[in-house]
């Protein structure tokens, strides 16, 4: 029971997660909107029914029933037509549409307080509001989860020796023994210093011991120091980087190099990392999160033939809101994490669909933010080459005959929803296997 409770409590605490996310996104928007005069009539988060709502001025504020998505009203999102709209039809009773959409609050009052009639650069600002903020709060969560929680990294303290090079036998020839089990190391030593050198961490150790493999050890063991000679074998080693990460060449191949080895199983403990590593692991994320957005058609369609043919997903690829709460009920509900443990878990994650909502909000395709950013640069330099050719001011772009691309993308996110949805359900990614 107590672990069902744990996996729920986990599941909600994304929920949660995601709709305070998406508020302050829609903040982002609401701010400089306000602050530019234009008229907003709803603040809205999530889609559905309306489950509380209060009207505060002029502005609807109010909770929807599914809190995983949200808007804000403003009038005059889309510039009138220029000329009168005669024909009919579904695309163009869609564009009808879109430009009335909120125009139902309008009063007299209301005629110089409509998004169109902003700069450009104004309404650049009102569209990057909700992405900006995604950005700094992903940033916030990691350098939380990160340099306040910490994470597990290599102690001083030996946890256990292997006996032989193979890490598998307890006993083999004085030949195939391994350094620490010749050098006399024993489960419990704690590393004080290295060559003369006060040891700080094993990073430190491994790089004393690459430059010069015979070195002697201080080493803690029941209250007394002391000296031992160890020769370490030189390996050719995977390499992570300082977060525990591997690193990746090129062709995407795990780097090797040169490396000491002595035979040691070290005890972990979580340790926060510096402030710069934090923010480095920000735009690491970001960087995964764009490259893996612009693969999107290709992994979509990688994991529906591995749900549906049979296969082990892959734990980086795409995944859905489903399943983002089965790993995040997963992680809560483990025994194998203490409450810091799960807790910088699920912040971590938090922090990540942050980025996610960043990222994915400035593709350039309505009715995402950054379709709307494309518009207001496209109106820019189309009104530059204008004022240059010593002609007429365009006038504001009309996105609103972009409505039936718009129309396109919304069902092609609903189909990509639904299949990764599908595989999360059939096939989830698991973090303990």
């Amino acid at each position: 029971m107590s672990e069902t409770i744990s996996y729920l409590a986990g599941i909600l605490f994304i929920v949660l997660g995601i709709g305070v996310s998406i508020g302050i996104h829609e903040i982002g928007h609401l701010l400089p909107a306000k602050l530019f005069g234009v008229k907003v009539t709803k603040y809205m988060i999530g889609f559905g029914p309306t489950l509380y709502s209060k009207k505060v001025g002029e502005t609807e504020y109010g909770l929807k029933a599914f809190p995983l998505g949200g808007y804000i009203a403003m009038l005059g999102m889309y510039p009138p037509a220029r000329k009168p709209e005669t024909k009919t039809g579904f695309f163009r009773d869609m564009i009808s549409q879109a430009r009335l959409a909120h125009s139902e609050n309008e009063t007299p009052k209301d005629a110089n307080r409509k998004f169109y009639q902003l700069s450009v650069l104004k309404r650049m600002i009102i569209m990057l509001g909700g992405p900006f903020m995604n950005l700094v709060l992903g940033v916030l969560l990691t350098v939380i989860a990160l340099s306040g929680f910490g994470i597990y990294q290599s102690s001083l303290k030996i946890e256990a020796v292997s006996v032989c090079l193979d890490n598998k036998s307890v006993q083999c020839p004085v030949s195939e023994q391994t350094p620490a089990q010749l050098a006399g190391l024993k489960a419990g030593d704690e590393v004080v210093s290295v060559a003369g050198n006060q040891a700080t961490d094993w990073a430190q150790i491994r790089d004393l011991l690459t430059a010069t493999p015979t070195a002697e050890f201080e080493i803690l063991r029941d209250g007394n120091i002391l000296k031992l000679t160890v020769t370490a074998v030189i390996q050719q080693r995977p390499q992570f980087d300082s977060l525990g990460n591997p690193i990746l060449d090129e062709a995407g191949e795990i780097v090797s190099a040169p490396q000491p080895f002595l035979g040691v199983f070290l005890t972990p403990e979580r340790k926060p990392v510096p402030l710069v590593q934090s923010l480095e692991a920000s735009g690491s994320t970001i960087a995964q999160i764009g490259t893996l957005i612009l693969r999107l058609p290709q992994e979509v369609v990688e994991v529906t033939a591995i749900t549906f043919g049979g296969g082990e997903r892959d734990p980086n690829g795409p995944i859905s809101i489903v399943g983002i709460g089965q790993v995040a009920g997963e992680v809560a509900a483990s025994d194998q994490a203490g409450l810091a443990d799960k807790l910088a878990t699920g912040i971590q994650i938090l922090g990540s669909l942050n980025f996610a909502l960043f990222v994915f909000n400035m593709v350039p395709l309505l009715p995402l933010d950054g379709g709307h950013v494309a518009g207001g640069i496209y109106e820019g330099i189309k009104r530059g080459l204008y004022r240059i050719a010593g002609k007429k001011d365009p006038g504001p772009a009309d996105t609103a005959l972009l409505m039936p691309l718009t129309y396109f993308v919304f069902i092609a996110l609903l189909v990509v929803s639904a299949l990764l949805i599908t595989a999360d359900l059939v096939n989830p990614i698991s973090l303990f296997g």
